[in-house]
């Protein structure tokens, strides 16, 4: 896979639902305006041109074959999930265990999904891991007080 920190659709201005003809269209129209050749210009400007054409080849070149697209759009799937924090699953409250910070769940990378009580009490349920990106959901019953409840009814 060519690695290259910019999105390939967004290289292309097509949407990540773009039809393989739509993506070919955009390539052509976009190779057509912008190639060094096609341009006069100043030696810093024709090494920008440059590298902008190469962007756009390589995102042809990823996104022109099938194969190579439905790679690419699991790894950018993958890197957004990452970013976002992916929710790992859900744990109930009563297998956390209490400590100063709150409650806690060991994580599979050796972290530990923590969550305050001032959360819970605010009605927020997702425990981040302390090392990683991903969450957890926790469940949990609200209880109100005596208190609270005479005053709900």
């Amino acid at each position: 896979m060519l690695g290259n920190a910019k999105d390939h659709y967004a290289v292309l201005g097509v949407y990540h639902t773009a039809t393989h003809e739509e993506i070919k269209r955009a390539y052509h129209a976009l190779s057509r305006k912008i190639h060094p050749d096609k341009k006069k210009e100043t030696t810093v400007a024709n090494k920008a041109s440059t590298l902008e054409f190469h962007q756009l080849s390589i995102a042809w070149e990823v996104l022109g074959n099938p194969a190579r697209r439905r790679e690419y759009d699991q790894m950018m799937s993958s890197e957004r999930n990452r970013s976002r924090g992916v929710v790992q699953g859900k744990v109930d409250l009563d297998d956390m265990k209490e400590d100063d910070e709150g409650y806690s769940y060991p994580c599979w990378c050796s972290g530990r999904y923590v969550i305050k009580e001032s959360d819970l009490e605010a009605g927020r349920d997702m425990a981040p891991c302390s090392d990683c990106s991903l969450k957890i959901q926790v469940l949990f019953d609200v209880v109100l007080s005596d208190e609270e409840s005479d005053n709900s009814g």
